[in-house]
């Protein structure tokens, strides 16, 4: 079955409806187009706005941001506030809730801006977009879904959000031994896994806590070993943390070398004075954040490259932190011994059975560790190197040249007004993206405070055209 692009309506199909896909129907709605744009969000599932991170119905996993950084809408900011307040008076802006509660916010969010809309055309469709193709003979898009149907398109916006992450070489033959769970995201096989037996867990980003968090909800004992390079854990928020005030670029980056040897030179010396008058480092990282997509793009492609290679892992701890209630459960279950950390690589592996022992080479003293577990879930971050990525619909752009990898393999190039660059350099004609592969050229790009005014901004490039009539 095709859809028809022949009327006067524009034809605007979003691939995806978690956050970033929700989010920027929203913001279309939210301009009230009529009859003149009709908008089709295309999913898998049936509950928009949920996506990856605000897919869960447990309400143990919390936001790891507070509520009052957490609107949807960038001109509205206790616009998420007022939901949780209408639900709970006692939330506030400070107030950690739970990621079902934000899906349940997003979901509403979308239903009252198609109610509001002035009568635009709004279709959910369920499915899973496969491929995408110019049609030469309209310049409109073609795009098949895996149930058989087309839809012709005048706009398309890939909102895909996260891919699974690679298998690092020294797991790769795991695959198909029934130990290794390469999707962490992957709540049914998860939840297969419940019982007593130890499991290890590759990586510790926020996503490891998560399943660190869901494989132990109903165990104080299992054994979970938490396995990276650095043994690095993330920070915690502080309770009832303030919004940093504006400001500009920050004085002590200014006149630097443009390194990252430099920058982190002087970061460090700004928290050090800023702790000798009383400051917490978090009020200097969260200052720096608006500016971050600026010093992103002043560094050289060596210096990103520097900054992935040596720096990323300290960075990433210090910025994406874990909610206090978290990161005091995760505390209380290392305390206990429950959760071992081991810094080092993985040598090697044998499988036994239906468990695995994990060959590892401790990262301080060189010395070999073997670990004995029933499961190894990969929680090593998404794929954003897209040579790597299998989804069907990303292989296609790919390998027919629509997309470009960026050359620090964090995602593909996208211009200033997210249309995707294809493999000749050109911006793709009507075809845009929009979410976490952002960072690849503003490198701050994967929250809600930034993705929200991201949404906003797609949403008038859509539409720029209905306001100069």
């Amino acid at each position: 079955m095709s859809d028809n692009v022949s009327s006067p309506t524009k034809i605007i199909t979003i691939i995806g409806a978690g956050f970033c896909g929700a989010l920027t129907a929203v913001n279309i709605l939210r301009r009230n187009p009529g009859a003149t744009v009709r908008i089709v969000l295309v999913d898998r599932s049936t509950r928009p706005g949920r996506g990856l991170a605000y897919g869960t119905w447990d309400d143990n996993f919390l936001l790891n941001v507070p509520a009052g950084n957490m609107s949807a809408l960038p001109d509205d900011p206790n616009h998420f506030v007022q939901f949780c307040q209408n639900i709970d008076p006692a939330f506030n802006s400070a107030t950690f809730v739970s990621r079902r509660l934000y899906g349940d916010y997003l979901e509403l969010t979308l239903q009252q801006a198609a109610e509001q809309s002035g009568g635009t055309p709004f279709e959910q469709v369920r499915g899973e977009a496969v491929s995408i193709r110019k049609r030469p003979e309209d310049d409109s898009y073609q795009i098949d879904l895996a149930n058989g149907r087309s839809i012709r398109s005048h706009q398309v916006v890939l909102a895909l959000g996260h891919f699974p992450p690679s298998t690092p070489a020294a797991i790769s033959g795991l695959h198909e031994s029934g130990v290794y769970i390469g999707n962490p995201w992957d709540s049914v096989v998860l939840e297969r896994t419940n019982g007593e037996a130890p499991v290890a867990i590759l990586g510790t980003g926020l996503t490891a806590f998560d399943v660190l968090f869901r494989l132990t909800i109903s165990s104080s004992t299992r054994k979970v070993y938490l396995i990276s390079r650095h043994g690095l854990f993330p920070q915690p928020h502080r309770f009832n943390p303030k919004p940093p005030a504006a400001a500009g670029f920050p004085s002590f980056l200014e006149n630097l070398p443009v390194t990252v040897r430099a920058y982190f030179h002087a970061l460090r010396l700004e928290i050090r004075k800023n702790a000798a008058n009383g400051g917490d480092w978090r009020d200097t990282i969260n200052l720096l954040r608006p500016h971050t997509p600026l010093i992103w793009q002043r560094f050289s492609v060596e210096e990103r490259k520097k900054f992935l290679s040596r720096a990323v892992a300290y960075w990433d701890i210090h910025r994406h932190r874990l909610a206090p209630a978290a990161h005091l459960r995760l505390r209380n279950m290392r305390e206990s011994g429950q959760v071992e950390a081991v810094a080092g690589q993985i040598q090697g592996y044998e499988v036994k059975g239906g468990n695995v022992s994990i060959r590892i080479r401790e990262r301080h003293t060189g010395q070999p560790k073997e670990l004995d577990v029933s499961r190894l879930v990969n929680c090593t971050g998404p794929t954003c190197d897209i040579s790597k990525v299998t989804l069907p619909l990303i292989a296609q752009l790919r390998d027919e040249g629509y997309l470009k990898q960026d050359p620090t393999r964090l995602g593909f190039e996208v211009n200033d007004e997210y249309q995707v660059v294809d493999r000749g350099g050109a911006p793709a004609d009507n075809l845009f993206y929009i979410g976490p592969m952002l960072k690849a050229g503003l490198w701050e790009a994967i929250a809600v405070p930034e993705l929200r005014v991201h949404a906003r901004r797609l949403a008038e490039f859509l539409t720029s055209e209905l306001s100069q009539k």
